[in-house]
């Protein structure tokens, strides 16, 4: 141990300081570990939430172009039946004139 000096002690002010550096001294003795522990694993995970938030923000991108790729077929596929449609009411048309002149 340090003895303390008769100006340290006359003063008063820095006796506080060593007062505190030693309660400073003892709080980290008595929960240094549990605090360095829990830091540790709050690091973690942030560290963890913030893959998976890239992850899911990977996969919902993902899946949107899945999803916009699917409407553009399906578009394609309505076209496609209703030009087929199209094309069948036009022969039903020029059949039913046909039979009329009959």
């Amino acid at each position: 141990m340090t003895a303390t000096s008769l100006d340290l002690l006359r003063n008063g002010a820095p006796l506080r300081k060593v007062a505190d550096e030693k309660m400073d001294q003892v709080r980290d003795l008595l929960v240094g570990d549990d605090l360095r522990r829990t830091d540790d694993r709050l690091a973690a995970i942030e560290t963890r939430l913030t893959h998976l938030e890239t992850d899911v923000t990977r996969k919902i991108d993902a899946i949107q172009a899945r999803v916009e790729a699917m409407s553009g077929e399906v578009s394609s596929q309505h076209r496609a039946a209703f030009d087929a449609l199209s094309r069948g009411i036009a022969d039903l048309g020029k059949h039913v004139k046909d039979l009329s002149r009959i």
